[in-house]
């Protein structure tokens, strides 16, 4: 198939991409923040629909609605996994530029959530319209599954998709993002961590005291941080009890493909500010922590008083929030259990864990023939083929999408190293948009090929 003509397209539609990006990214869609989160529901459902989709939403008392739009002949039917939601933009005062006024600086555009995931729907929109004022038609089914709570663990998804249990049989998915490594090649993401999100507490006291008791009253922070530090090993191993016994270990096979993708680990320390990574690693070993060891992360900590001035006081309560990511077969429920019972163990059953959020892991096989036909989009463009990564380091719900009808996936995007993901300055480098919109095309049409 000829591309030019498409590609053609697709350049001029340029300001119009970065026009409705701005428009999209100036809703303050944060996490559980209900009327924002119905605005951008209905600015998405416009959008497809203005693009030639059936649309209709999936509602839940108390969740955002799931958004879906579905455009295309078939007979394969490929699924576009995004969510309109952002995480929130606090702190306020490390944005250069308002978090929800978009800004265009030194080629890149800032706001909350340009990159996650409001820049991969917008251009993947627009990506279906060019393509069809090209050649048409679409060559397959393409269904948009838009959620409100991917930031939040996707909490009522697994509700909504029960609702309509026929929008997740497809032939394969296209994941929210992507990303691009440092010299700009794509990396072909093929599957996700999953997560367990909660929150500990201990109260030691009925109300803060004065720390001249400091010798007879217990200090609530001081025993959270005895209980955390029995959580995690000085190199940064996990050893909570049983935590690994269900983490499948890599193949030998898996090494290997491992040993053959680049990582500029001097560069990726340095865009961080970092001068080691934990435990010294290097190397191969560091490539392989970041794809099979699972961790365990404490996200906030909370306890006594860190305001102006001082106020010496013994804290009566004290808080910390973790994420731990994991990898296959580790069911996030059973790791919470895990923990608790951990804790117990060692005297901490006074530590109260509140559940969050849990999601599964979920990958597919690097040598898919879905991840082949992005592997061939991407040299049409590039020149050469995306790297194939086993998984990605982050978490997205694809586990309650594809697992029920083992769909596979794969990660085609444009998020860049220096991207600021969930921190102030998130930004999208303008110049990524055209090349991935144009391999995304020919993905589309790879995929429907595809034997």
């Amino acid at each position: 198939m000829e591309f030019g003509p498409f590609d053609r397209l697709l350049s001029e539609r340029q300001p119009r991409i970065v026009e409705d990006l701005r428009e999209l990214c100036a809703i303050p869609s944060e996490t559980a923040q209900a009327q924002p989160l119905a605005t951008a529901s209905r600015w998405v459902a416009e959008r497809l629909r203005a693009a030639g989709c059936a649309v209709m939403t999936v509602e839940l008392p108390g969740a955002p609605a799931l958004v879906v739009g579905e455009i295309g002949p078939g007979p394969k039917t490929l699924l576009a996994i995004q969510h309109y939601d952002v995480q929130p933009a606090d702190p306020l005062t490390e944005w250069v530029t308002p978090p929800f006024s978009p800004a265009v600086r030194d080629g890149r555009l800032f706001a909350r959530g340009v990159v996650d995931n409001k820049g991969h729907l917008v251009t993947r929109i627009h990506v279906l319209e060019a393509y069809r004022e090209a050649f048409g038609e679409l060559p397959c089914r393409v269904r948009f599954l838009v959620e409100g709570e991917e930031e939040t663990g996707s909490p009522h998804l697994s509700a909504l998709l029960a609702k309509r249990p026929e929008l997740g049989v497809a032939d394969g998915a296209l994941n929210e993002g992507g990303q691009v490594d440092a010299a700009d090649r794509p990396l072909l993401s093929c599957g996700v961590r999953g997560m367990l999100y909660l929150e500990l507490e201990v109260r030691t006291l009925a109300q803060d005291a004065h720390s001249m008791y400091a010798s007879l009253l217990p200090n609530a922070g001081a025993r959270l941080a005895s209980a955390l530090a029995t959580l995690v090993a000085p190199d940064g191993s996990v050893i909570i009890d049983g935590f690994l016994d269900d983490a499948l270990p890599p193949s030998a096979r898996q090494l290997a493909h491992l040993d053959t993708l680049p990582f500029d680990e001097r560069a990726f320390a340095a865009l961080h500010g970092a001068t080691a990574f934990v435990a010294g690693r290097t190397g191969q070993a560091a490539k392989v922590a970041q794809i099979f060891s699972p961790t365990c992360n404490i996200t906030g900590l909370a306890a006594g008083w860190m305001g102006p001035g001082t106020k010496t006081i013994l804290p009566a309560v004290a808080r910390a929030r973790l994420d731990l990511r994991l990898v296959p077969d580790q069911d996030p429920l059973r790791v919470f259990e895990q923990l608790r019972q951990h804790l117990a163990r060692r005297g901490f059953a006074d530590v109260e864990l509140t559940l969050h959020s849990a999601e599964r892991p979920y990958w597919t096989p690097i040598d898919d023939p879905l991840v082949r036909a992005a592997e061939r989009a991407t040299e049409a463009v590039y020149g050469a083929p995306g790297l194939r990564l086993i998984s990605g380091p982050g978490t997205a719900p694809m586990h309650p999408i594809c697992d029920p009808h083992k769909v596979p996936f794969v990660a085609l995007g444009m998020t860049h190293p220096d991207a600021r993901l969930h921190a102030p300055n998130e930004n999208l480098r303008l110049d990524l948009v055209q090349p991935i919109a144009r391999a995304t095309a020919r993905f589309v049409s790879e995929f429907a090929d595809a034997g």
